[in-house]
């Protein structure tokens, strides 16, 4: 299915869902997957602990947060896909951060896990059929489809890897 296949575009997560192209959902996985993260690793490998505020995530922080995410979201589409109408709560984030405690890892080995982390998310989505993909619960106050989830979770590294180039990468090329 494709994002446009998206009956309710769910509130918030919109701003993830619309960085990504009308195209299937195992696309949109694979082309904002580890291709895309490693077309910039030589870029984030520079940058090591930098953050251009502080008290600001270093990028193995950020990138830590879209594993943690991925994994709240797989759940939360895995709850929906299998009709359960249990209303989901949100997560802290930022809790979720310090508690990774990222900087003690390398980049390569956050990249591998995302790898992993991203490959079984479409393997996952892939085993779903259509009525599944189309099953909505809420979470974070918010209706959103199993789909839609799918789509945040393409949209959602976009959004990190923007503000990445925006906000992080003029500490190595000025």
């Amino acid at each position: 299915m494709k994002k446009s296949d998206i009956v309710i575009m769910p509130e918030y997560f919109d701003r993830y869902i619309n960085l990504v192209d009308d195209i299937s959902l195992n696309d949109a996985l694979m082309v904002n997957g580890l291709s895309l993260l490693n077309t910039e690793k030589l870029n984030l490998e520079k940058l090591a602990d930098k953050v251009y505020e502080s008290g600001k995530w270093t990028v193995n922080d950020i990138l830590q947060h879209i594993i943690d995410t991925e994994r709240v979201f797989i759940y939360r589409a895995l709850r929906f896909a299998r009709n359960d109408n249990t209303v989901l709560p949100g997560f802290d984030e930022n809790t979720y951060a310090v508690e990774a405690k990222a900087s003690n890892r390398t980049l390569e080995s956050i990249i591998h896990e995302f790898d992993i982390t991203r490959q079984s998310s479409i393997c996952f989505f892939n085993s779903l059929d259509e009525d599944q993909l189309l099953r909505t619960g809420n979470c974070f106050n918010k209706n959103i489809s199993v789909l839609a989830i799918g789509f945040t979770l393409a949209g959602h590294l976009i959004h990190h890897l923007n503000v990445i180039k925006e906000r992080y990468y003029p500490l190595i090329f000025n």
